[in-house]
């Protein structure tokens, strides 16, 4: 999650889902609370794709923005592993609507970062790093997600949440 004080517009207020990272290859990941509130099928309205079509489309970072990524997070027995699926064919997306056990979502674009680019930031307090949940990517994630993240680790982080930008002008 990007901390309060974290004024970059393309990561300000946004909770992350990484799905690949390594210290000296960098990092992927996914912005998962900026909903575009378009569906699949106003990205893609030349093809035929029933259920598909519903799966929700959301603003996944500044990098690729012209790539569009369907994703599935799986649950295991209500355990929150998971496995992410990056570039599903339609077909093989098509096949998981309807399961219980997976939230289908779509991306454009995505959040990458440089070997050791993440560290860094991570070493200048920029993230929070928390623990990925089934009511965290299963839900509607939305600007509400953050702040109901940021007041779920303790008055301190709500506040700062909460605080102006630029207290003077309050």
């Amino acid at each position: 999650m990007a901390h309060p004080s974290l004024r970059d517009p393309n990561f300000r207020k946004t909770v992350l889902f990484l799905s690949a990272h390594d210290p000296q290859d960098g990092a992927h990941g996914l912005v998962i609370n900026r909903p575009t509130n378009k569906s699949l099928i106003d990205f893609l309205p030349n093809h035929d794709l029933n259920a598909l079509g519903n799966v929700p489309v959301y603003l996944g970072g500044p990098v690729g923005i012209h790539e569009l990524t369907i994703v599935s997070f799986d649950w295991v027995a209500g355990e929150a592993r998971m496995t992410f699926h990056s570039q599903l064919s339609l077909d093989q997306a098509e096949s998981l609507t309807g399961n219980d056990s997976k939230t289908l979502r779509a991306f454009v674009g995505y959040a990458g970062w440089a070997g050791g680019q993440l560290e860094s930031e991570l070493q200048q307090s920029a993230w929070i790093v928390h623990a990925a949940t089934e009511t965290i990517l299963a839900g509607i994630a939305n600007d509400e997600t953050w702040l109901e993240l940021m007041k779920s680790l303790g008055p301190a982080y709500h506040l700062l949440a909460i605080a102006p930008d630029d207290p003077s002008l309050n």
